[in-house]
């Protein structure tokens, strides 16, 4: 099913604020003017929306690469679900190297960050976390070992690693409004604190809302729901579409009492999962920055299950670039999947491997003044290659 639904209209009628003018395109460090009907007023280079999995990983190589960040997030703590919503552990998939491997190592200093098995050899314990699920021999095989950690410990690192490189201003409990075009860019996006409007001009921005807020404001086409076989030609996509959506998981943090407890699941959640089979039996060649072979996962009823895969899949560039925005990256669960593929391209660790791609993407068009889509792809494999993210299989 394709909705096309008008964000902007949506919140004006919430929001009911008068838009500012159109603002050029501007390089530079951050400063703060108060231009007019607004309470402030920062200018950067990149702007990343949404401190989540991806956008911690697009910041960081942003920033590192070079160019000057302004990093959003409308919570008090970066990592998103990985802190803020109870889904502090890194499931097995093949990847995750680069920032993620970064992460794990800095956090492992801190002796109550992870959970780890006794004189464990981090090293070794890391690349089994990054055995994925597999279809051996037409069985469906769990492989590898997951990552479980502090969610302070999480918040701490990032914003440790991101410190340090001094080209980040991160803009907590800042919520994304509207996105300000002119002749097919985003010139500037206005957001809340407290009350206060800021508006924040970029060269370059990127989308990391987890929904694609900043897209969906800009006018990019996008789908909800499954996609019908005919879209993607993919083999288990429904020949009819659904208006079915990833359901919500409930989740707990628990302390053991010592006392027996009767285990409680209500009956309406149920979780299923299907496979990327279009992508198991070959790898994809060309604009492919990261790599997964996780079995998706999607959640709530009414969804099939199929396979677990048979190799690693590719994610390409492609994926991060939407169409009709010059200067506009997205790296979320909202990038440019499918509703299959979305189920296995989610999961923490590939998201901050394909925010490393959209920061150092990014950095490049600042640097060469080129349209994001027009930043040379080998240039980037191997900037990611350098930072020891692995794009083949």
């Amino acid at each position: 099913m394709n909705i096309n639904i008008s964000r902007r209209n949506a919140a004006k009628s919430f929001l009911a604020v008068a838009a500012g003018g159109m603002i050029p395109s501007l390089k530079g460090e951050a400063v703060t003017t108060g231009a007019k009907g607004y309470d402030e007023t920062i200018r950067t280079q990149v702007c990343v929306i949404g401190g989540g999995s991806g956008g911690t990983g697009a910041a960081l190589a942003a920033a590192r690469a070079g160019v000057d960040v302004v990093l959003l997030e409308r919570d008090s703590i970066l990592g998103g679900t990985a802190t803020s919503s109870f889904v502090n552990v890194w499931r097995p998939v093949t990847g995750g190297d680069g920032i993620p491997r970064e992460l794990f190592m800095a956090m492992a200093r801190d002796p109550s960050a992870l959970t780890l098995p006794a004189n464990c050899d981090l090293n070794s314990y890391y690349i089994k976390s990054q055995l994925g699920p597999r279809n051996i021999a037409g069985k469906n095989v769990k492989r590898g070992v997951g990552v479980t950690f502090e969610p302070r410990a999480m918040d701490y690192t990032v914003r440790s690693l991101l410190d340090a490189t001094g080209r980040c201003k991160i803009l907590f409990s800042t919520t994304f409004y509207r996105a300000h075009l002119k002749d097919n860019k985003i010139v500037s996006i206005e957001a809340w604190f407290k009350g206060k409007r800021i508006l924040i001009q970029a060269s370059v921005f990127i989308d990391c809302t987890a929904d694609g807020d900043v897209c969906a404001d800009a006018g990019c086409a996008y789908h909800m729901g499954e996609d019908p076989k005919s879209r993607y030609n993919e083999p288990h996509a429904p020949e009819k579409a659904r208006m079915l959506l990833n359901g919500l998981t409930l989740c707990y943090r628990i302390t053991d009492t010592g006392v027996k407890q009767k285990p409680y699941l209500p009956e309406e959640i149920k979780e299923n999962s299907c496979s990327l089979s279009a992508c198991y039996d070959r790898m994809p060649n060309g604009d492919i920055v990261a790599i997964a072979d996780h079995h998706i996962d999607i959640h709530g009823s009414g969804h099939f299950k199929c396979p677990f895969p048979k190799a690693p899949f590719g994610i390409p560039l492609r994926c991060l670039q939407p169409k009709g925005v010059e200067n506009l990256m997205i790296a979320c669960r909202a990038a440019g999947f499918s509703h299959i593929a979305s189920g296995a391209a989610r999961l923490q660790r590939t998201l901050i491997t394909l925010g490393q791609a959209a920061g150092n993407a990014a950095a490049m068009a600042v640097e060469k003044n080129v349209r994001v889509d027009q930043v040379d792809v080998k240039e980037l494999q191997a900037r990611l290659v350098k930072q020891n993210v692995t794009i083949t299989a």
